[in-house]
């Protein structure tokens, strides 16, 4: 279905067929929302409003950034510098700005598939007066912490921008999240700019969106590692499938919200700001009782494996949650991403064991043993032996348990369901073992399987 020839990325029949089937729920959604007259002029100006801000100081964060929403909005609206925050973030978030309206605009144009001439302008707008500005390089660069290196000169830079382009033109028919996804990280792996090509790939990959009817997607700076992990992938092997992903999650992500946007009730009420203080702080415990089990993990297996020489460590991904993922999850709501931790464990002579804790809303069996009451559940995942997704739902395949929670509130009194229905109540340091003897067992089971 998806035609990549000329770019550096190929697909299997099977992510392709994944991928499509994806695609096609999104679209279906798109639709539904028209038909029912949500998506109108009106909703999407509104959602804009919202989501102006955030999304500079969340692309910029990427970049180093410390400035919020907040106070970028206030040094874009009166161009003032942000005390306590270094002057050029304030610049960064003014050109930023005016660059992603200029896109808004550029996608007015329906029929005009994106070109260097419309990038290059972009690109110009982000980097204000800066040498550069709107300028191929024509010396080497090195993208901090890849192992992949961009093109060194200026036609070899070339070469590939005008295979870029080349194949947006012949692709102007492909779904907009597709075409999004792909142009966003092959900017990337050309870097054809001395600096500005990760803000300039973002608002390339929004302008896909715009211009087909879709809302612009927001990469949170909490999504960095998983962001710069996926291009890397795309990088080092060609391999799109993480990034796609990434891209269709943020695509959803960006669809709920202006569903919101949509039933958006106006005015201030006190009560429910109180409401939403507490929620906050629910949140914070779930996420320190969360980070801490990561690391109570880590260092029982450390402790367990030390004898065998063998090494485990836990990537632990720091704020995987906002508000509004959290209100969703005890909601009963399905939320994108959510990647909590993610297990190495290797033994010489064993061999070795990834596995992934994400979180999603509650079971309906745990929801109703907690006496009806939603939130957030920690689940499992696998390395995806077929390639896309890159992770599979462990289920009854889970180590120790199929799904973890905690009473709201409670940050250290873990229930457990386990995968014969059973349900176990534990503390932070119990469950940590229990799973560290889980995980062994497994990592043991797969040498005596080979």
């Amino acid at each position: 279905m998806f035609q990549l020839d000329s770019s550096p990325y190929s697909l299997t029949p099977e992510s392709d067929d994944a991928i499509a089937s994806r695609l096609r729920e999104i679209e279906e959604r798109v639709e539904l929302l028209r038909r029912r007259g949500t998506l109108n002029e009106k909703t999407v100006i509104e959602y804009y409003g919202q989501k102006r801000f955030e999304q500079v100081a969340e692309s910029n964060a990427i970049e180093g950034s410390t400035l919020s929403a907040g106070e970028t909005e206030i040094a874009v609206l009166k161009g003032i510098t942000i005390t306590g925050h270094d002057p050029a973030y304030a610049r960064d978030a003014i050109a930023l700005d005016r660059a992603l309206t200029r896109v808004v605009d550029i996608a007015r144009d329906y029929q005009r598939p994106t070109d260097i001439d419309q990038l290059k302008e972009i690109h110009g707008l982000l980097m204000g007066e800066r040498p550069g500005a709107g300028v191929f390089r024509s010396e080497p660069v090195r993208i901090r912490g890849a192992v992949h290196t961009p093109p060194k000169t200026w036609h070899e830079i070339i070469a590939q921008m005008e295979a870029w382009e080349a194949w947006s033109a012949s692709n102007k028919s492909a779904p907009a999240p597709f075409r999004s996804a792909v142009l966003h990280a092959w900017l990337t792996h050309v870097h054809p700019f001395i600096d500005g090509n990760g803000r300039v790939s973002r608002a390339i990959g929004n302008l896909e969106l715009i211009r087909a009817g879709y809302p612009p997607i927001i990469i949170k700076k909490k999504e960095r590692e998983r962001y710069i992990e996926a291009l890397g992938e795309s990088d080092d092997a060609g391999d799109l499938r993480s990034f796609i992903d990434l891209i269709l999650d943020r695509t959803e992500g960006a669809i709920t919200g202006l569903e919101m946007a949509a039933r958006k009730i106006e005015g201030y009420n006190p009560v429910l700001e109180r409401i939403r203080k507490m929620q906050e702080q629910q949140l914070a415990i779930w996420s320190t009782s969360v980070k801490l089990l990561g690391t109570v993990i880590e260092h029982y297996l450390t402790q367990q494996l030390e004898a065998a020489r063998g090494r485990c460590s836990v990537r632990i991904f720091d704020g995987y949650l906002d508000l509004d993922d959290y209100i969703n999850l005890c909601s009963g709501m399905s939320i994108s991403g959510g990647w909590s931790f993610i297990v190495n464990i290797e033994i010489p002579g064993v061999g070795k064991l990834e596995k992934l804790a994400y979180v999603q809303h509650r079971s309906s069996r745990l929801y109703q043993y907690l006496g009806q009451q939603g939130g957030p559940s920690l689940f499992w995942s696998r390395v995806n032996p077929t390639g896309y997704p890159k992770w599979t739902r462990d289920g009854d395949q889970s180590p120790y348990a199929v799904e973890v929670t905690t009473r709201v509130g409670s940050g250290d009194e873990w229930i457990a369901l386990l995968s014969n229905g059973l349900v176990e109540q534990c503390s932070t340091t119990e469950l940590a073992a229990r799973f560290g003897n889980s995980l062994l067992r497994q990592v043991s089971s797969m040498s005596i399987n080979t």
